[in-house]
């Protein structure tokens, strides 16, 4: 029964969520339970447990305990909560023994400072969002700090204090202004906070980037008593900021603009040097009702609506005497069922619209010069009812060689041709693929009823087009131009008389 009994109790012991320990009249550890040895180890002696300033706080605590459980406010030694004020809890066990419990965060001293009176109202509970905040500032690199109108330092804490060489507490009673050198960052903004101005700002401490967010206490009259602040380390984030810093100040240079507008039509960004172009000034339209300011623009009214809708797109609009390239970006809820802003670039794309416009119609010229040069250097001539003769004269290069084949095709079928005499008489030298499109032209011209004859063919080219291997013996040939029209028209013609 009693082995039962005494494994009942163990099992109780260690079932406690909270750190406890049953410590002798000498401060010894006699056993703990696991949360306890998870938060202090193998500390033979609770004195070990406790910060060396607090020891007096514990010696009072164990004597007043003869009346009863006390309570104990003093810092852990070790573990998690090291250097942080917790809430203990020390009762009798026996005659030489007694329990103590560690409950959790300390509450704050009814005895505020008296520029801090206006947090807590007479007799007020802590709430329960102060124990929750207490909780993640603990596991925040961090500091609070509060300075009183008169400069003295009313409060230091949190880990963050530590990049500074600093410990929590360590700077409660002495004078910031004195401290900070007059005409320093930390200096001015207390000054400034202490006055009455609410101050947030960002940068380098050191080797590390903070933001700093400083707020004046008011009394019930509105009087400043003390300056409330925080500063948090975010040097892992610090990248990020400085390339969105930089960032922002190139879209201030570009001829762009970076905008985002809330569901309601908030305007809550509005960046950029294309700004000037609309005549407008960003400190103008941060704050304002989009639709109510182009609730007359059908145009923005669409868009803004298919973003809002969720739809991502791109679309040029005109503006005045500028035109516009907008990309609109929805960003969606975070359970993502609806859009909650929407995010768009604007570019100026005047400059460029008129340099595509200009592009075009000089690429227009040019076509059109080409197709000049084409029918000055490949003239098409009818020389006889029917009977078409085309000069070439330089290299026959593919794009030559398919507006010749395009309009000699159309000629022939207009002008209902019974033969044209591809005259090479100014061709010097024939490339495979020159030869290879003389082919082309004189088979398509057949393809369509027309008889295909060639004259001129010189000594070098003939060579070439048997070296080449190109079948010409379907197509009648002949030393001149001459001689090809006497052969065709002697042909087509009735009687011998024609060509007297």
């Amino acid at each position: 029964m009693a082995d039962s009994l005494s494994a009942l109790l163990e099992s109780a012991f260690d079932a406690c969520p909270e750190p406890l320990a049953l410590v002798a009249g000498d401060d010894t550890i006699i056993a703990r339970n696991r949360a306890f040895q998870a938060n202090f180890g193998e500390s033979a002696s609770l004195v070990d447990c406790i910060d060396t300033a607090d020891h007096a706080n514990l010696t009072s605590a164990r004597r007043a305990t003869s009346e009863g459980p006390a309570a104990l406010v003093a810092r852990p030694a070790s573990g998690p909560k090291a250097g942080f004020p917790m809430r203990w809890t020390i009762w009798q066990a026996g005659a030489s023994a007694s329990c103590v419990r560690l409950d959790g965060p300390a509450t704050p001293s009814q005895t505020l400072p008296a520029p801090l009176a206006p947090l807590v109202g007479s007799g007020e509970p802590v709430p329960l969002k102060t124990l929750l905040l207490g909780e993640i500032f603990e596991r925040m690199d961090a500091i609070v700090w509060a300075i009183a109108k008169d400069g003295t330092i009313l409060l230091s804490e949190g880990s963050g204090l530590a990049h500074f060489g600093l410990k929590p507490g360590q700077m409660v009673g002495l004078n910031a202004l004195e401290i900070y050198p007059p005409g320093s960052a930390s200096y001015d903004e207390a000054v400034r906070v202490l006055q009455g101005e609410s101050v947030h700002v960002d940068g380098m401490e050191g080797k590390d980037y903070w933001i700093r967010f400083q707020e004046p206490l008011r009394d019930e009259r509105g009087d400043v008593t003390a300056n409330l602040a925080v500063s948090i380390c975010v040097t892992k984030n610090a990248h990020d900021t400085l390339q969105a810093k930089a960032l922002h100040t190139a879209v201030g240079e570009l001829p762009v603009v970076i905008w985002a507008m809330e569901r309601d039509g908030t305007c809550t960004l509005s960046a950029g040097k294309g700004l000037r172009d609309l005549g407008v000034d960003s400190r103008t339209l941060v704050g304002a009702n989009l639709f109510h300011l182009y609730g007359d623009h059908p145009d923005f009214m669409e868009h803004a609506q298919r973003a809002l809708s969720g739809e991502q797109f791109s679309v040029e609009t005109r503006i005045g005497d500028h035109r516009w390239r907008n990309h609109f970006i929805p960003v969606f809820h975070t359970w993502g069922d609806k859009v909650v802003r929407i995010y768009a670039a604007a570019e100026n794309v005047t400059e460029r619209a008129k340099q595509e416009s200009s592009l075009r119609e000089q690429l227009e010229l040019i076509k059109r010069q080409q197709a000049a040069i084409i029918s000055l250097s490949s003239p098409i001539i009818e020389v006889w009812s029917g009977v078409l003769v085309v000069p070439l004269i330089g290299e026959l290069e593919a794009g030559r060689a398919e507006a010749l084949l395009e309009q000699l095709l159309e000629h022939v079928s207009r002008r209902q041709s019974s033969a044209v005499i591809l005259d090479l008489t100014g061709v010097d030298v024939v490339e495979p693929a020159t030869a290879q499109h003389l082919f082309k032209i004189m088979r398509s011209v057949e393809l369509v009823g027309c008889k295909g004859l060639v004259s001129g063919i010189r000594p070098s080219v003939a060579k070439t087009m048997v070296e080449l291997g190109i079948e010409l013996s379907t197509l009648a040939t002949y030393p001149t131009l001459a001689e090809a029209l006497r052969r065709w028209i002697n042909r087509r013609a009735p009687s011998s008389s024609l060509l007297r």
